[in-house]
């Protein structure tokens, strides 16, 4: 919502976007993870808990991602 109130901070400046790779991070590191998980997991044997440990694994890494990028966020002041 370009334009938007949301979309500037205090002093009327356009917000940068720092919170859409953490926003990201999450979704990507789960499908990413299910993928790597199921690979390993088929290449050792059992595909269902490869994909279980890979999914877990990205949610981790997802949201360890996005609050480095709150906390970058909230570092520049907004």
């Amino acid at each position: 919502m370009a334009g938007s109130k949301t979309d500037v901070n205090r002093s009327g400046q356009k917000r940068p976007w720092i919170l859409r790779w953490g926003f990201l991070a999450l979704p990507i590191g789960v499908v990413w993870g299910v993928i790597l998980g199921a690979v390993i997991g088929g290449v050792l044997g059992n595909l269902a808990i490869g994909a279980a440990i890979g999914a877990a694994l990205g949610v981790g890494l997802g949201l360890a991602l996005f609050a480095a990028a709150v906390v970058a966020f909230a570092s520049q002041g907004y």
